[in-house]
């Protein structure tokens, strides 16, 4: 059984409102799972490049975790370098769900695409899967 824990991160959406982004984090297979319903930390597109990147929401996220002793215990490294080891998956309001690895964002599959059955074939965090369907 894989070991998640999860915790709350506030940050500004993009209507400068409050809003709560939930993390599932399971540091063994080096994963953060983020439900993000209020584009706090979403992906965005970037239109001269044409792909998605990294929002300033997420930076100051990653941040903010960076600094938690627990996730980072007995590590040398700095913030991105710990950003890029990290598998991150987004849940969120856009119509994907995407993936971030070694800095790149990637589309993985779109939410009305996805069934409960293949649910398993990729690293999704269950509860957040039932959470935007």
């Amino acid at each position: 059984m894989e070991k998640f824990f999860e915790m709350e991160y506030r940050g500004l959406n993009i209507l400068d409102e409050i809003s709560v982004v939930e993390l599932a984090i399971n540091l063994e297979l080096q994963t953060i799972h983020v439900l993000d319903q209020h584009q706090v930390v979403e992906p965005e597109y970037d239109f001269s490049t044409k792909k998605f990147r990294e929002s300033e929401g997420f930076i100051n996220m990653t941040k903010v975790l960076y600094d938690k002793y627990f996730l980072r215990k007995n590590m040398d490294e700095d913030l991105g370098n710990w950003v890029k080891r990290m598998k991150w998956i987004f849940y969120g309001s856009k119509q994907w769900i995407f993936q971030m690895e070694n800095g790149n964002v990637k589309e993985v599959i779109k939410k009305t695409e996805i069934d409960h059955q293949g649910v398993n074939d990729h690293d999704f965090y269950r509860k957040y899967i039932e959470r935007i369907l």
